[in-house]
């Protein structure tokens, strides 16, 4: 009488594992940690079980890829995130595959499980959609680190955040500072946790110094260079006054000043504009742009070793998880003193 084969179930039951998570080994579709790949393998050597391992991966079992979801591919925060990932994820021989969400909750999903579907080792999503129970649930798979999500708070997760309430006072600070009292917002996605913190941000800073908040200088944008120009337009059309523009994002930053230039309104003459990111061209744009900068690269490289720390390819020190000491107003020539002929020095 021959020996019985040993079952799946029979591996999973010697390595006090469940049979999903030795699938996930045997397949490398996703996160094992190291306590558990001992366990199995020592089943499978006791049991005499012999899996056929596809070739693509390595004898540590990771694939050595790292998914990253993107919200648009014209994102030059994303961009400058990504930047800083791959240089550091190439310390660590791991390489990012990414692919974009498009703001839409449906399509991060999707994108999600075709990453997973690619046996990546883990994933980190830069802005988006995906909701707080989303996260938590795509984290039991993976390692995941999320860039730019407010409402993610798991052991599960890494969360790495700007603090865009800060963010957003400083910049609306700056234009009181130059003397302007009527300050429109041209803000990002409602939804985004960026937006919404950038928002209130603005929102204290006009409180503090004593101003009224008005609803009519809040206009809704999409982080996208013609939602900045349409809403310059509406502000315009609506009559509302205002003397200066604090934009949660260089892009629609440079959509208002385009709109601007078009009705005839001098910038900064007439209206100053602040950004937020420091995108690559605001220093060379007419006029170069005084914005928020703050360390997107940073988050990236920060993001990388997270993941490879879950994997176990490194051990880090505790490090800040917020931006907020690295965030400044990188003062250009987009603002002026009210009331002055001369620009801000």
């Amino acid at each position: 009488m021959g020996i019985k084969k040993a079952t799946l179930n029979d591996i999973a039951l010697t390595a006090s594992v469940s049979v999903s998570t030795l699938s996930r080994y045997l397949h490398r579709r996703g996160y094992v940690s190291r306590d558990k790949q001992v366990r199995i393998q020592a089943a499978m050597s006791k049991l005499n079980y012999h899996p056929r391992v596809k070739g693509h991966k390595t004898q540590s079992g990771l694939s050595h890829l790292v998914g990253v979801i993107i919200p648009y591919a014209l994102c030059p925060h994303s961009n400058a995130i990504l930047s800083g990932l791959e240089e550091k994820l190439a310390e660590f021989n791991l390489i990012p595959l990414v692919t974009i969400g498009k703001w839409s909750n449906e399509t991060e999903l999707a994108r999600f499980r075709v990453l997973m579907k690619q046996g990546v080792d883990g994933v980190v999503v830069i802005g988006g959609s995906l909701t707080h129970l989303q996260l938590v649930d795509l984290a039991l798979d993976l390692p995941l680190v999320t860039i730019g999500n407010y409402d993610v708070e798991s052991e599960k997760i890494t969360s790495i955040n700007t603090n865009n309430y800060v963010g957003g006072y400083l910049a609306t600070n700056h234009l009181l500072q130059l003397g302007h009292t009527k300050i429109a917002h041209i803000s990002g996605i409602s939804f985004h946790p960026d937006a919404k913190q950038r928002m209130k941000g603005y929102q204290e800073a006009i409180k503090k110094a004593g101003l009224p908040l008005s609803s009519d200088l809040i206009v809704t944008g999409n982080f996208e260079v013609k939602s900045g120009d349409r809403a310059v337009e509406r502000l315009l059309d609506q009559r509302i006054e205002f003397s200066a523009i604090f934009a949660a994002n260089d892009q629609m930053a440079f959509g208002a000043i385009s709109a601007l230039k078009r009705a005839g309104i001098q910038v900064p003459e007439q209206v100053s504009v602040v950004g937020f990111d420091d995108h690559e061209i605001s220093g060379t744009y007419t006029p170069p742009l005084t914005t928020l900068a703050q360390p997107s690269q940073y988050y990236g490289a920060l993001a990388a070793e997270k993941i490879a720390e879950s994997l176990g390819l490194c051990s880090l020190k505790e490090r800040s998880l917020w931006g907020e000491e690295c965030l400044s107003v990188i003062i250009r020539e987009s603002c002026m003193y009210k009331d002055s002929i001369c620009a801000e020095p």
